[in-house]
């Protein structure tokens, strides 16, 4: 008996956004620190590295050329545009890549004296979408470009918090900073165990959000229809990629990083038939033999709030790409 799978709507692609808009962008406040570190960047200088980011996704994305993106796009975003890239070949342009802009809506540039130095842009609503995006842009090192780290499609109805005057600039919280509710370097790892376990310890600590709730109806949705021929299972997991927080007008911050989300299609049903969409079959059989693994990375916004606070950690925003899928047929039942 065939079970088709349809396949993750890439966390209806960008969360099904479609309900409505966000709140409107709080403007930035001035904030006076005397003896802080400078804005890492003033507004001439934004300006010119966003029409940089721009024009050279503007050349990777007519060429669909992952190469071409070294100069101005790394670490998350470098590693999604590239697998959409090759998603859109597969396909055959079934799928399609991201729409982003660099249109600055509200700009959250960091204060540091030192590297890696952060950026953050909530853009205009890119052509084809309906929603602003939230951009990351770091600067690695000395005399390096700035270069685009990550996006973030921001979700429903989300209140971005007030942030800091740009001329200011914004404290970069460090990724064991006490300041917080909890460090930006145990975000990530806290919210993966919510994912994976709804009674997990960690879960007082987040608000409900768009991600973990479809992170449950999918992986249902999924384990049913494959019920006849087989399992599915989900896992997600921290990545290597770290995390970048900029400080907010609140004394919290707005925390970036990226996840893992892993769905394994395993075949458990003698002469069965278990079949995926197209695009988890990666230009392959859509049938499953033995079992099919699909990695997803995952970009993720949140607001983090003061040390001492009673108010949840938020989900501002996210993005998730399929980044590849590998086959095993020697755990065919058959």
């Amino acid at each position: 008996m065939r079970n088709p799978i349809t396949g993750l709507t890439v966390l209806a692609l960008a969360l099904g956004l479609a309900a409505c808009g966000p709140e409107p962008v709080p403007e930035p406040r001035e904030v006076e620190t005397p003896d802080a570190p400078l804005a890492v960047v003033d507004a001439d200088q934004l300006a010119s590295i966003l029409t940089a980011v721009t024009e050279t996704l503007a050349a990777a994305d007519a060429a669909s050329d992952a190469e071409q993106l070294a100069g101005r796009v790394t670490g998350p975003a470098a590693t999604m545009r590239a697998a959409e890239y090759e998603l859109a070949r597969i396909t055959e342009g079934e799928e399609t890549v991201t729409p982003l802009v660099t249109d600055a809506q509200v700009a959250v540039v960091g204060a540091t004296a030192a590297w890696p130095r952060v950026v953050q842009v909530v853009t205009t609503i890119p052509e084809g979408s309906n929603l602003p995006l939230l951009i990351t842009l770091v600067q690695s090192e000395p005399r390096a470009d700035y270069r685009l780290w990550s996006w973030v499609q921001l979700l429903p109805g989300t209140e971005t918090p007030p942030t800091v005057n740009p001329a200011t600039g914004s404290p970069q919280v460090p990724a064991d900073a006490d300041t917080l509710l909890v460090p930006p370097g145990e975000v990530l790892a806290r919210y993966v165990d919510v994912l994976n376990d709804a009674d997990s310890e960690h879960a007082a600590l987040f608000a409900e959000d768009e991600v973990r709730t479809l992170f449950a109806e999918d992986l249902e949705a999924l384990s049913d229809g494959a019920s006849e021929a087989g399992t599915v299972d989900q896992t997600a997991a921290t990545t290597d990629s770290g995390t970048h927080a900029l400080g907010t007008h609140d004394g919290g911050a707005i925390v970036v990083g990226a996840i893992r989300r892993t769905l394994v299609f395993t075949r458990t049903v003698e002469d069965s038939t278990l079949t995926v969409g197209s695009n988890l079959a990666w230009d392959g059989d859509a049938e499953v033999e033995g079992s099919l693994t699909a990695d997803h990375l995952l970009t993720l916004a949140f607001h983090v709030p003061a040390a001492g606070s009673e108010d949840p950690i938020r989900l501002l925003g996210a993005e998730q790409v399929l980044t590849g899928v590998e086959r095993d047929d020697s755990v065919s039942p058959d």
